[in-house]
C-alpha cells in the first residue's frame, strides 16, 4: 500500500508527476533542511491548549468564535498528535494507507468531532491562504469517520504570524479560519491519486518549478 498524510498528498496533488515519482519511484522533491521553528511553534501552541484543557476552558483567541468544546480525552489525542502513530485507515479499493497527525479537536453538543490545525507563517495571511489546507481537512474528516468518529463537517485553521518582539517576548498574531471539512470530498482526493497512480507517468507540469529541475537542472523564479 502506499501510505499518505493529508499535508503531503495536498501539495504532491499540485503536480501529478511529482506525485507518481514520488510513490512510485521514490524520487521525492528536492528539498532543503527542515526547519525546526514551525515544530517547535507547534507543540507550544499544543501545550497552551492542553492547559485550557484541563482548566475546562478554550483559549482567548479562540473563545466565542468556534462551536465546541476542546476534546476532553488527552491520552488519547496524544496519541492521534504523534508523528509515528497519528489517525491510520486503510483504503485497499486504492492501495492506500492514509495516516495523518492532527493537531486538536473540538467536540460539539451533538457529539460530533471537528479537525483543528495550527498554522504558523512568517507574515499575515492572504485571502486564499486557507484554499491551500482544504484537501488536508477533507482528509482529516475522513480519517475521523473511519476511526469510528462522526465528523462535523466543519474544520478550523488558526494561523499565527508575528507581529512584534521586545524585552525578551514575542508577540503574535493570529487569524481563525472556518471551513467546511467533507469526508466524501476527501474519500475523491484518494480516489484522484490513486487513480494518478496506476496509470503511467503524467507528463511534465508546466508551471512546476520541481519539474523544471528534473527536466534541465535549473529552477523556475518568479518573473520567468
Amino acid at each position: 500500500m502506499y501510505r499518505i498524510s493529508p499535508s503531503l498528498i495536498g501539495m504532491l496533488l499540485e503536480c501529478p508527476r511529482c506525485l507518481w515519482l514520488h510513490f512510485r519511484e521514490n524520487r521525492k522533491r528536492p528539498s532543503g533542511p527542515f526547519p525546526s521553528l514551525p515544530g517547535g511553534m507547534d507543540e507550544m501552541f499544543k501545550r497552551y491548549f492542553d492547559e485550557h484543557r484541563a482548566a475546562g476552558s478554550l483559549p482567548p483567541e479562540i473563545e466565542g468564535k468556534v462551536k465546541g468544546t476542546l476534546f476532553p480525552d488527552r491520552t488519547k489525542l496524544d496519541v492521534w498528535r504523534n508523528n509515528w502513530k497519528g489517525l491510520r485507515a486503510e483504503f485497499p479499493e486504492y492501495d492506500i494507507e492514509l495516516k495523518g497527525a492532527i493537531d486538536e479537536l473540538l467536540v460539539q453538543d451533538d457529539g460530533k468531532v471537528t479537525p483543528f490545525d495550527f498554522k504558523t507563517r512568517g507574515y499575515p495571511t492572504k485571502e486564499d491562504t486557507h484554499e491551500h489546507y482544504r484537501h488536508q481537512l477533507d482528509l482529516y474528516a475522513l480519517l475521523l469517520d473511519r476511526n469510528g468518529m462522526a465528523p462535523s463537517g466543519t474544520g478550523y485553521l488558526l494561523f499565527f504570524w508575528p507581529a512584534s518582539y521586545g524585552l525578551g517576548a514575542a508577540q503574535f498574531k493570529t487569524g481563525l479560519v472556518e471551513m467546511d471539512a467533507d469526508k466524501e470530498r476527501g474519500e475523491e482526493v484518494l480516489r484522484k491519486t490513486a487513480g494518478i497512480l496506476r496509470d503511467p507517468l503524467p507528463e511534465a507540469h508546466a508551471s512546476c518549478a520541481f519539474c523544471l529541475y528534473r527536466e534541465n537542472g535549473t529552477m523556475a523564479v518568479s518573473g520567468e
